[in-house]
């Protein structure tokens, strides 16, 4: 698994969202897949487990069980503009999540997604965010 080369014109970690200073945790992920964030950006730490204030959570899935089972407590454990890249394989399997299901899973827990990214030929990746409140309309002015 090369995690980058020719699908990543920039830095992994720059690719996922992952600033000076951040919190991030990586779940399940495949062996080489840490080794290419190096270097990461300055004050950025890992973080193998937190209840909450993450603000980029990495979680490798192969399994819509446990997508669907693991999302809700990953929703929790973010911060308020934190994001959460779920990561599937390509190709599709019967047992794996695809980003429909990923996009279906997400709305469930009050997530949308916002980018794409394709990690390499056998990974791929949603970047799921709290979704948006509607903006206030102002009221009109009445004479």
């Amino acid at each position: 698994m090369s995690f980058g080369g020719p699908y990543l014109l920039a830095p992994l970690h720059s690719m996922l969202g992952i600033r000076p200073g951040m919190k991030v945790s990586i779940i399940n992920a495949p062996a080489g897949f840490i080794e290419r964030l190096n270097p990461m950006p300055e004050g950025a730490e890992l973080i193998p487990s937190a209840k909450t204030g993450l603000d980029v959570t990495i979680f490798f899935t192969q399994k819509k069980v446990e997508l669907v089972e693991k999302l809700p407590a990953l929703a929790r454990g973010m911060s308020v503009m934190g994001g959460i890249w779920v990561v599937f394989p390509v190709p599709e399997t019967p047992a794996a999540p695809n980003e429909d299901f990923v996009r279906l899973a997400a709305l469930e827990v009050g997530l949308i997604d916002n980018k794409k990214l394709p990690l390499d030929p056998a990974w791929t990746a949603l970047r799921l965010v709290w979704r948006p409140r509607p903006r206030v309309e102002k009221p009109e002015a009445r004479a």
